[in-house]
This record gives C-alpha cells, sequence and structure tokens, in this order.
C-alpha cells in the first residue's frame, strides 16, 4: 500500500467550549496520510490514474471552514469520514493540531487511524420532522446532529400534511443515515433526547400528534428487528409501512435496503404508499455538505 501525504495544511475555524475561542475562527494545522494503490499510475504516468489528493482536499477545507467544532476529535473523525466513505481510502491516518492552546507548548491535538470497517458497525437511519418555525428548526436539528455523532448523508426535504390532528401548520420531513458507536437506548438518551430538549420539543399528554419543534425518530438500525427504551421503542419503526413522509425520504437514502421484517426494499415499501399529499422542498438549510 503506498501512502500520499499532505502536510501541515492550515485552516481556519470555530473550535473548542471556552467561550473566549467561540467569538473568531482559530487556526488548526491537519495532517493526512492516505493509504492508497499507486502503482497503476506509476505504471502509465497519467493523472486519471492517480489518487485526486487536490479535489478530497478541497472538499476537506469548505466543510471544515464552513463548520464548527467543540473538540479536535469530532473534527479529526469528520475528515476522516469524508476521506474513508466519500472518497473511498482504504485507510487514512489525520492528526488534528490547534497551535498555543496549551501555555508551554506549540500545540495540542489527536492523531488517529480510520479505514472502511470503522464505518461499517451501527449504521443507522433517523426520520426528522418539525412544524414549528420547521426551516429554522430542520437546520439546527441537523447542526446538532453533525455535532453529537457522524452524519453520513441527508435525504431531500419535503412538506407533509399533519397526520391525526389536522388543526396545525404542515410539516417538514426527512430522512438522516449516521453512522454512531453507540446501541439505540445510549443514542436515543444521548443523542435524540439532547437534540429535542436543546430544540424545546414539548409532548402533549393529551394529543400525542400536537405540533412540535423537532421530532427525532430511530426508523432502522442496521439490519436488526428490536425493542429499546422504557416504552419500549420499535425498530424498524412501523410508520415506515404506514407513512409515505417517512418512507419515501429513507428510501432516497437506501432504494435498495430491505426491511427485516417486511422483506421488501425501502423503494417497493414507498411506491406502495399514497404520496399524493407529499411535496418536494428545495430548501437552503445553510448546512455544509461534503
Amino acid at each position: 500500500m503506498d501512502i500520499i501525504e499532505i502536510k501541515n495544511l492550515r485552516l481556519r475555524t470555530i473550535i473548542g467550549f471556552s467561550a473566549h475561542e467561540l467569538d473568531a475562527p482559530q487556526d488548526i494545522v491537519v495532517n493526512l496520510r492516505i493509504s492508497v494503490d499507486e502503482r497503476l499510475a506509476g505504471e502509465t504516468d497519467d493523472p486519471n490514474d492517480a489518487f485526486n489528493y487536490r479535489t478530497i482536499t478541497k472538499a476537506m477545507i469548505h466543510f471544515v471552514e464552513a463548520s464548527r467544532y467543540s473538540l479536535v476529535e469530532k473534527l479529526a473523525e469528520e475528515i476522516a469520514r469524508l476521506a474513508v466513505i466519500d472518497f473511498r481510502a482504504p485507510r487514512i491516518e489525520v492528526s488534528v493540531h490547534k497551535p498555543g492552546a496549551l501555555r508551554r507548548s506549540d500545540s495540542v491535538g489527536i492523531h488517529i487511524v480510520r479505514c472502511p470497517g470503522d464505518y461499517e458497525r451501527n449504521i443507522a437511519f433517523l426520520s426528522l420532522g418539525s412544524n414549528i418555525k420547521p426551516q429554522e428548526n430542520v437546520a439546527a436539528a441537523l447542526n446538532l446532529l453533525r455535532r453529537y455523532t457522524t452524519v453520513l448523508d441527508t435525504s431531500p426535504i419535503y412538506r407533509s400534511p399533519p397526520q391525526g390532528f389536522s388543526e396545525q401548520a404542515s410539516f417538514l420531513n426527512m430522512a438522516v443515515k449516521i453512522h454512531t458507536l453507540r446501541r439505540p437506548s445510549q443514542f436515543k438518551t444521548a443523542v435524540i433526547d439532547r437534540i429535542e430538549a436543546e430544540l424545546k420539543r414539548v409532548r402533549d399528554p393529551q394529543n400525542k400528534n400536537a405540533p412540535r419543534t423537532i421530532d427525532l425518530d430511530i426508523s432502522l438500525w442496521n439490519d436488526e428487528v428490536l425493542e429499546y427504551g422504557n416504552k419500549p421503542w420499535q425498530i424498524p419503526a412501523g410508520d415506515i409501512t404506514r407513512f409515505a413522509h417517512v418512507a419515501i425520504p429513507l428510501a432516497d437514502l437506501a432504494p435498495d435496503y430491505v426491511h427485516p421484517s417486511e422483506g421488501k426494499s425501502l423503494c417497493e415499501i414507498a411506491a406502495a404508499l399514497d404520496s399524493g399529499a407529499l411535496r418536494p422542498e428545495n430548501l437552503d438549510l445553510g448546512i455544509p455538505s461534503f
């Protein structure tokens, strides 16, 4: 295996959690060692046969400088994810350093190593909806998901009529594909409940279909069938086979995923549901993407 090295790439982003660190972007230094097979490029001397390190570097710069992080660990993980998932690097080493972060030290940083196998366990699909300031709250929820877990992909956004209680505004709905080291109960407590609390989700015990700032649910978890939490909640979520606003965004992300209980693909399930009231929305949520 060959290694492409990108040394001392200097970027600026908002990183940290102390008050003085949140005012303006800080300098960070990134080093990459990308394992690739460059034997064909060495044989042909053709740029088309070589790993395009310029493309991955441009994508990384765009994403990092448009985002904000509390920890260098999270920043390093996002860079590794980009290389492995989006650019199919078989292995990457990422070093991220904050110059001047510690007195009497040149810098403080972290060095991580990732490969595709690190992102194969616990792939989950979340369903997300809002009808209280929906554009604002959907964008906020996506930002928080990027902060608290590893977001792999997002579906298009759809507008749908309310279900169960018609005297309220329409919803914005979408699906998100994530990777996590947590199990479902841990993810519900540490990520979903935290995001819903930050976005002031209020539950009406008299009306489970009442308006909400955000609604986040685990729809699929690997290819497992299970229960989790105190309710308990079901995986796969029952709404997948009942509602187009749940099934269609999921099918956009993974059309060939076979529902582990139904034995049908998400594309087949979505096609069988009434989607006449569903409307795609071309919204700019201000979320940086790879």
